[in-house]
């Protein structure tokens, strides 16, 4: 097994010069000697054969390589820190947690009727599952998650699909759209209010407006009520269809699908049982062990 020839001291040192302002302030904030500042820097860039810093005007600026390092370094003391709070909730808690975080679009019954093999097989693991609109902009923001699924598909972090569902194009049965011709709907499209999820895909019809809601039970009360359409996965709302509450629009236009994508945090401490987990789902994980990589 291959040892690091720096330390994590170093590192933290590296950031509180830079984070402080200079050599005197970190030694006062590490409450340290400005010379075992000086070097504890100067033997981190002997052994990484780098220069960090570099004097201008008296003053150490970090080079281009330095300012690279200072990233890195930051990731690294952030899960370092993570481990730390991680080991001190085991100490407090009997079972560990896997948190999954699951899109608002994605019907949750689907995992839940998956899951039982897993739960029986691991029973010091409790389970958190949360429901929440997600942009793609909100997937790298993500940290406190074991498992995440969302339509969104994000090909760094190794999505594994899941499957693929039909989005129909809806109103409330008396609403206006449902009178126009089929050769005029796209372009009346264009003249009324489109009501979507902030997690929602992106359509290439353009509206007169758009409102986001954060929910589905959102967006669908406000279909109903007639304010608009609406673009949802049609297994999310086949008890409204069925009820005449919604009514769906043909249109002449290829189909639009949501396609599901499960991410596995790689920097989650579970990660040796999520493959356990996964396997509920009985779908291809091959993914899953490259995400375990990488």
């Amino acid at each position: 097994m291959e040892k690091t020839r720096t330390t994590l001291d170093q590192w933290i040192t590296l950031q509180a010069v830079v984070d402080c302002g200079g050599f005197a302030q970190a030694a006062e904030v590490l409450h340290r000697t400005q010379s075992a500042i000086s070097y504890t820097i100067s033997k981190l860039e002997q052994t990484l054969d780098i220069e960090i810093f570099s004097l201008e005007k008296r003053r150490a600026v970090l080079t281009p390589k330095g300012e690279i390092l200072l990233a890195l370094s930051r990731e690294l003391t952030n899960k370092a820190i993570s481990l730390e709070n991680k080991a001190k909730s085991l100490n407090k808690n009997n079972n560990s947690k896997i948190n999954l975080v699951i899109d608002t679009l994605y019907q949750t019954d689907n995992i839940l009727n998956k899951m039982g093999g897993f739960i029986q097989t691991h029973r010091d693991y409790d389970i958190d599952i949360a429901k929440q609109a997600i942009a793609k902009s909100d997937i790298f923001s993500l940290k406190d998650y074991d498992i995440l699924i969302t339509h969104h598909y994000v090909e760094i972090l190794n999505p594994i699909f899941l499957e693929k569902v039909e989005a129909v194009l809806v109103t409330e049965p008396e609403h206006m759209l449902q009178h126009v011709e089929d050769a005029q709907l796209l372009e009346s499209l264009s003249k009324h209010v489109k009501i979507v999820l902030e997690s929602s895909l992106e359509d290439a019809v353009k509206s007169a407006q758009t409102i986001k809601a954060a929910s589905l039970e959102t967006v669908i009360g406000l279909v109903e009520s007639g304010i608009g359409y609406a673009w949802l996965p049609k297994n999310l709302i086949q008890n409204q269809l069925n009820k005449n509450a919604l009514k769906q629009l043909k249109i002449t236009t290829d189909n639009i699908y949501y396609s599901f994508y499960l991410y596995v945090n790689k920097n989650s401490l579970a990660q040796y049982v999520l493959e356990a987990f996964i396997n509920q789902f009985e779908y291809n994980s091959s993914n899953f062990y490259q995400s375990l990589k990488d």
